[in-house]
């Protein structure tokens, strides 16, 4: 049976109250401005640290400002506009009064102290408090209101505060002795995945997270089936910004692609924040990012989210919400045609489990397919378990994703074995699920006898395209010379796979007088395995990692050189800017095709600003019907002919976001 979220025209606004917001708040007013706004769900403060109703429960402190409409009147005023009513919760902290009461609720440090946060005390998932009282609290807030929809903030195991302080791992009389018990061993002193006590440890909270999820999706859809889980029913990301962290250009795009997955079967609630990060609440970061985050959010999930303190009418900086609108207009106007829709693209890139920004080499990856116009789908390394989850894809992207249970090296290689295309860089699979080294390389299809040695301190080793490899690199022809960066796993390929590449290994590189080398070596930087209808192409350095950090296009040519010309993927804009991001979707029934593209050259520097109109844009598509009608959505002109099995579209001009609808 369809619950109400199935193919819903997911359009959120998650207003973080603040206590003092509950004071005056209006439900008529409140209600009437998000739905001016365009929203068709809000997320909006419940229980946990503070209710925002009158909690009957001992240690849920209710707010000292619950002297505005109630929150039952809140909720019905939204049902009334058609807005789904989302519940937040945050376990992770208490109130220093109910610590006090509860010393044994507490997150401690390895000398035994508690975090104590502005008055708010860090708590232990596996204390009482996560384990039993937080239950308690949901039973009530659940039960005595009409909520669509839960999404609990901060779950798991905290070791940093709001100021980034680490504190490292819990050492919680729970944690020890249930740390104790399984392993028979002490907890260790930090978070040091080389240590190999941490990689127990690492497993351990896997574990205890897995087991508290199930029991909290038990509890809830024991009282109601109809209330939607985040984590389980929809899936919530942020795409955010904080003072002193890289600025990253695709995060909206990549969250959406990430959390969709590439069936796209649940809603995506990738949310924009508004403010620049902890420290600055109610400053906006740009608005030209806040509304390249919704065209981003758009064009790869079909779902829009933002995210702000307070409420829309005390908000003080409106400098985000214009743009935003104008995209959740634009939706609720289409949003017929947003939704159900599938992904088309032929690749997909292999996440590790987080989905933020310390992940250089795959980050690197989704750099190069999106500026290269290559549509592509991405899917977390936990979440793929059966070789169906890649139907219709044509090429996997392991960027270094070290990790890989036994299960999905088959996986990999039944997927090669059918016909699919593996390309896997720098550790991929050299070590399985519980992070144990293996012995050698684990995935057959990428054609490697054994690992002779894995470096990480290069200085001046590169290499070289030699002259009979040079027709197969065309775009590197004026840059033979290829950086790889400080890793490379050296290895002895099988005898019947095909090597690129060779390395000139370390050289002076000062002073300038003695800045040459005499040998180049048969070490290979690229190594091509035919493996029975598909193939294995294994890169062995982190060419994704240099290209992301050092962004130079001597990289992005010998990347695109392995996509278009070793693996033999079309070109479907060759003269495009690498500025525009292409994506391909279609409807369930495959009666329409959706080519969106999205402008991303607002982007300079870690700034961005409105995007600069790109015109004459051509497209050259396969596997499209002749009798295709074609049009757009925001105003751009199209013509488009069908030769050779091709259809060709030339789009005048894009300026911001601009979707082309074939039919």
């Amino acid at each position: 049976m369809d619950k109400w979220w199935n193919g819903y025209p997911w359009r959120m606004i998650q207003t973080n109250f603040r206590e003092i917001d509950t004071e005056n708040i209006d439900a008529v007013g409140y209600a009437k401005d998000l739905k001016e706004f365009g929203a068709t769900v809000v997320t909006l403060n419940a229980a946990g640290i503070t209710a925002s109703y009158d909690s009957n429960l001992q240690f849920q402190p209710n707010s000292e400002y619950l002297t505005g409409d109630s929150l039952d009147r809140i909720i019905d005023e939204c049902h009334k506009q058609g807005i789904r009513v989302i519940a937040r919760t945050d376990f992770s902290k208490i109130q220093y009064s109910v610590y006090e009461q509860n010393p044994d609720w507490a997150y401690r440090t390895r000398e035994g102290k508690i975090v104590n946060y502005n008055g708010f005390v860090h708590t232990c998932l596996n204390g009482g408090y996560q384990q039993e009282y937080m239950f308690k609290i949901l039973q009530e807030v659940l039960t005595t209101h009409d909520f669509d929809g839960l999404f609990c903030n901060m779950s798991g195991f905290l070791v940093v505060d709001y100021s980034y302080k680490y504190h490292g791992p819990c050492h919680c009389e729970n944690c020890q002795q249930k740390f104790k018990e399984q392993y028979g061993l002490e907890l260790p002193q930090k978070d040091n995945p080389l240590d190999p006590v941490y990689k127990k440890y690492m497993i351990f909270k896997k574990d205890c997270e897995k087991e508290h999820t199930e029991r909290l999706r038990r509890l809830v859809k024991d009282i109601s089936p109809d209330i939607a889980i985040n984590g389980l029913d929809y899936i919530r990301g942020e795409s955010n910004a904080d003072i002193g962290r890289a600025s990253w250009q695709y995060s909206a795009s990549s969250n959406s692609r990430v959390i969709s997955g590439p069936n796209r079967n649940r809603p995506t609630d990738n949310a924009s924040v508004d403010f620049m990060g902890f420290r600055y609440r109610y400053t906006s970061i740009s608005p030209a990012l806040m509304e390249l985050r919704q065209w981003q959010n758009l064009a790869n999930a079909g779902s829009l989210s933002m995210y702000i303190m307070g409420r829309l009418d005390n908000h003080l900086d409106t400098s985000g919400f214009e743009g935003t609108k104008k995209v959740f207009h634009f939706h609720k106007k289409h949003e017929n045609l947003y939704s159900n829709l599938v992904s088309m693209a032929k690749a997909v890139v292999v996440r590790n489990p987080s989905l933020y920004r310390g992940d250089s080499e795959v980050l690197g990856w989704i750099r190069a397919l999106t500026e290269s116009h290559i549509p592509f789908d991405e899917i977390r390394i936990s979440e793929l378990n059966d070789i169906s989850q890649l139907d219709g894809k044509e090429f996997v992207v392991l960027g270094d994703i070290k990790y890989l249970s036994d299960q999905q090296v088959k996986l990999f290689d039944d997927f090669a074995a059918n016909g699919g295309t593996i390309i896997a860089t720098g550790e991929t699979g050299l070590y399985n699920n519980q992070y144990e080294a293996r012995n050698g390389m684990a995935l057959n299809c990428l054609g490697i006898e054994h690992v002779k040695e894995i470096k990480s301190d290069l200085m001046s080793s590169i290499f070289e395209i030699p002259d009979a490899q040079k027709d197969l690199f065309p775009r590197c022809v004026k840059t033979p010379l290829i950086a790889p960066g400080p890793n490379l796993v050296m290895v002895e390929p099988k005898e019947n796979a095909k090597k690129y590449l060779q390395l000139i290994q370390e050289h002076p590189f000062g002073p300038p007088e003695i800045c040459y080398y005499n040998e180049v070596t048969q070490e290979p930087g690229i190594i091509m395995s035919e493996y029975h209808k598909g193939r294995g192409i294994y890169i062995p350095w982190k060419i994704g990692s240099f290209y992301h950090e050092q962004g130079y296009q001597n990289t992005l040519n010998i990347m695109q050189d392995i996509l278009f010309s070793l693996c033999g993927i079309d070109e479907i804009a060759p003269n495009l800017t690498p500025m525009v991001e292409v994506n391909i979707v279609k409807d369930k029934d495959n009666k329409k095709q959706i080519i969106q593209f999205v402008n991303n050259s607002g982007c300079f520097a870690n700034s961005y600003f409105s995007p600069v109109p790109i015109h004459n844009i051509s497209l050259r598509l396969k596997d499209v019907k002749e009798n295709a009608h074609v049009e757009t959505l925001r105003g751009g002109k199209v013509d488009y002919q069908f030769e050779d099995g091709y259809l060709t579209i030339n789009l005048d001009v894009l300026k911001d976001y601009e979707a082309i609808v074939l039919s």
